[in-house]
Order: structure tokens, then C-alpha cells, then sequence
């Protein structure tokens, strides 16, 4: 097969994943890091199923990334402190300010602020605009305004965040044993169409989603019945997870 499609292929995969981490503020290189970080754990964990120890040689043959950079992903993973990205970080100056009873910015100050953390990789204009548009911050004369939101909204993305660390292991997770280990029990399957006008998406999307709901609470009894009364998080989860979506949004 032409090494150029599995290429392109992969090039679609990763633009949804791609606009998530643009969403949550991580810049290029931020997320090559990672993914780094993500190559040097999957290989970790191939080579622990296969009954091989995962040394530094090891990891490097299968990743092509060197062994001092696998060492020093190591020395990481033993600090369980999660990063925060620019966008947090920025969120968390504002709020502090406003705990200081700090609620107005005057362009410049607003400037410095975010050049000190983004550090000039990007325009300041550009950060305003995304604070505007998430209700963060407010034009008001000659200053910003920071909104009562923001508290909720740090709340909300810190949640978003973990649900999204949650969800995306389990379907990537289900994928590979579906792919290649044939496990039972695991299910992964899509059903969609592109035959349906764009004028009957909303109608449609909305039937979706009470047919997902009254399913969600059917398995809910389901599952209430064979649990005993123990301790949450005692066992293993099993479960199943719903995952709607409309390529027109």
C-alpha cells in the first residue's frame, strides 16, 4: 500500500484531536511533548503484555525516540502533579486578581499579563478575542472587565478536562483489543449516515439523544442490579459508554 494514504489518513484522525488541545490552550510544541510522552507509555505498555521489560533500549527500538529522552520522561511520571496549560494558567492570574477585589484591566495591563505567560509565542490580541468570546472578560471603555463566570468556567473546563482524559482512554482503549485482541465484551460500533438533510439534523439529533437517555437509564437499572454493597471503586468498572455526534457541527 502507497505509504502516502495511511499517512493522510492519519493527518484526519488527529484534526478533531487537534482542535480539543487548541481549545484547551496547548501550543504545537506543547502537544509534540505529549505525544512524545503518550509514544514512550503505549510502547511501555506493548512491551509489559508482550512479557518484555520495558528498559530504556527497548522502548527506544520500538519508539525511535532516544533513550535520554525516555529517562527523562521517567524522572516525570514520578511527579503526579498535573500541568497546567497557558490558558489555565491565565484563568488562574484573573482569578486571583479578582480575589484581590482587582476587577478591571486597562489594555496594557491585560497585555503584559498574558505576554508574561504565553512569553510573545502569540499575540495578546489573539488571547483577548478567545477571553471575549468565552465570556471571560468584557470591553468597557478604555479597560476589560473580568466577569463573575470565570469561577465557573474554571470549574467547568477542569471537569471537561477530566472527562475527556476518561472518555477518550476508554474508546481508544476499546479500540486496540477490538483491533487486535479479539477480547470479548468489547464492543465499538457506528452507526451513521450521509444520506439525511442538513435541514434534518436537529430533528433528528434530538430523537438521538431521548432514545440515548431512556438506553442510559435502562442500563443504569441494569447494571444497580448486579452491584453489592461495597464501596464504590472496589472492583474493576464495566460498563458502556454513548458517544453522539454530527459531522455538520
Amino acid at each position: 500500500m502507497n505509504r502516502v494514504t495511511p499517512q493522510i489518513s492519519l493527518q484526519k484522525a488527529l484534526i478533531p484531536v487537534s482542535k480539543m488541545v487548541i481549545q484547551f490552550g496547548l501550543h504545537c510544541h506543547e502537544f509534540k511533548h505529549n505525544i512524545q510522552m503518550a509514544y514512550i507509555q503505549a510502547a511501555t505498555e506493548l512491551l509489559l503484555e508482550s512479557g518484555i521489560k520495558p528498559t530504556n533500549q527497548a522502548i527506544a527500538v520500538k519508539t525511535g525516540i532516544d533513550r535520554r529522552s525516555i529517562a527523562e520522561f521517567k524522572n516525570q511520571s514520578n511527579n503526579t502533579e498535573k500541568g497546567m496549560n497557558k490558558m489555565d494558567l491565565l484563568l488562574e492570574s484573573l482569578q486571583r486578581l479578582k480575589n484581590k477585589g482587582i476587577n478591571d484591566l486597562s489594555a496594557s495591563k491585560l497585555n503584559q499579563l498574558i505576554d508574561n505567560i504565553y512569553g510573545g509565542h502569540i499575540r495578546a490580541k489573539a488571547v483577548v478575542t478567545e477571553l471575549i468570546t468565552q465570556e471571560v472578560i468584557e470591553k468597557q471603555d478604555k479597560h476589560y472587565h473580568i466577569n463573575q463566570a470565570l469561577h465557573q468556567l474554571l470549574s467547568e473546563q477542569k471537569d471537561l478536562a477530566d472527562e475527556v482524559d476518561i472518555t477518550t482512554k476508554r474508546l481508544f482503549d476499546t479500540f486496540y483489543l477490538k483491533m487486535y485482541s479479539q477480547a470479548d465484551h468489547l464492543n465499538l460500533t457506528s452507526v451513521y449516515s450521509g444520506q439525511v438533510p442538513d435541514s434534518k439534523h436537529d430533528q433528528l439529533n434530538q430523537v438521538i439523544a431521548e432514545k440515548m437517555q431512556a438506553f442510559q437509564d435502562e442500563m443504569k437499572l441494569l447494571i444497580s442490579e448486579h452491584e453489592t454493597n461495597v464501596k464504590s471503586g472496589t472492583f474493576s468498572n464495566v460498563g458502556f459508554a454513548q458517544f453522539q455526534f454530527d459531522s455538520k457541527k
